[in-house]
């Protein structure tokens, strides 16, 4: 791939690059248990027009459907910093229905013990379900804490502190809880790295003793990957928009500094008018940008989402990037990480004829 690359890489039509994505991976492929990780590189309407496709294709499949924009503040007005696998995979978490996830696990349950639950019952009352099945309460209950937790506890597809946190919420639809905070309460807050008074001590009880940080987090999201279809889903598709990271934080001057230094170069370089027009008036930056440093630590998450991505069962990522991205003028470019352009962009192509199913792709 030459330093033009985002000039002169065919182009594939986004209906026909939706239409491969539907029927290859999103119908197939990723239902079956496979994962991957694709790249589209596209003009702001075509990034629009592609997020909100896939995720509407990903939902009609049955998929457990995120949609993560760097540039997009969290509702604490604070910086996403998707770039943190732990920041990935607490925003992942925030849209998780966890009650409702957590009490269709409990019905199944019951059912498959064959213990009834009387029209219009809670799932937590424990008396009705004892009553309609002739059990003890007390008995009743003895059975929840000794049995209900057994498939997921020794799940091996699960890191210990996620099956344990995803057995206790389960066990917390069927028990009702007299503690402050909650057993639920607590398990929410932790999945998504927020603070509850009291959490530290709840959380010791139902034996767990560590926090979600960078070290341990790909082990938790690849815990969620293989917990969703057991929800009932058919896998989980992440659409994250990474295009914030393109841009530096600076002032008008210094973008106007930047702006002439790069005709310098592409001019130095013979691109064509088409290009250079491209390049002295660029694509607005958005409100939110990264540092040097947030903006390397995005490249290197990348590139271990490619090289590990088969450690996710049924996980598609769908990476939103501009055309610049891939074109060595630009001041931040995949060339600027050798080990993601190396994955990305020296894959065997067609010089002449876009392929859909690339893990790079220019709609």
């Amino acid at each position: 791939m030459t330093g033009h690359a985002a000039a002169v890489l065919p182009r594939v039509e986004v209906d026909r690059w939706l239409t491969v994505l539907y029927e290859e991976y999103l119908s197939d492929y990723v239902p079956a248990g496979g994962s991957a990780v694709k790249f589209v590189a596209a003009d702001p309407d075509g990034c629009t027009r592609v997020r909100t496709e896939v995720c509407e294709l990903a939902r009609r499949c049955g998929m457990f459907v995120v949609d993560l924009d760097a540039s997009r503040l969290e509702a604490d007005g604070t910086r996403p910093d998707l770039h943190r696998i732990d920041h990935f995979f607490s925003a992942l978490m925030k849209e998780v229905d966890l009650p409702a996830w957590a009490a269709a696990q409990a019905g199944m349950y019951l059912q498959r013990h064959g213990l009834h639950r009387p029209e219009g019952a809670a799932l937590d009352d424990v008396d009705a379900i004892a009553s309609v099945n002739g059990r003890d309460p007390a008995d009743l209950i003895n059975q929840y804490q000794r049995d209900l937790g057994m498939d997921l506890l020794k799940d091996p597809g699960m890191a210990a502190p996620f099956r344990t946190a995803v057995t206790e919420l389960v066990r917390a639809q069927l028990i009702p809880s007299m503690l402050t905070p909650t057993t639920q309460e607590v398990l929410l807050a932790w999945f998504v790295k927020a603070n509850v008074p009291g959490a530290a001590a709840a959380l010791r009880r139902v034996r767990i003793f560590e926090r979600i940080v960078q070290s341990n987090a790909r082990a938790m999201l690849a815990s969620l990957c293989h917990w969703v279809p057991q929800t009932g889903r058919a896998g989980t598709v992440v659409v994250l928009d990474t295009r914030a990271y393109e841009h530096r934080p600076m002032t008008g001057a210094q973008r106007d500094a930047q702006c002439a230094q790069m005709a310098r170069v592409a001019l130095n370089r013979g691109v064509s008018m088409e290009e250079m027009a491209r390049i002295l008036t660029p694509e607005d930056a958005p409100a939110l940008t990264y540092g040097d440093k947030p903006y390397m630590h995005m490249l290197a998450t990348l590139r271990r989402f490619v090289d590990e991505i088969d450690t996710f069962e049924r996980f598609l990522l769908v990476v939103l990037t501009t055309p610049a991205f891939y074109n060595l003028d630009s001041p931040r470019n995949y060339h600027n990480y050798d080990a993601l352009q190396t994955r990305i962009g020296l894959e065997v192509r067609d010089a002449h004829r876009a392929n859909p199913a690339a893990s790079l792709v220019f709609v």
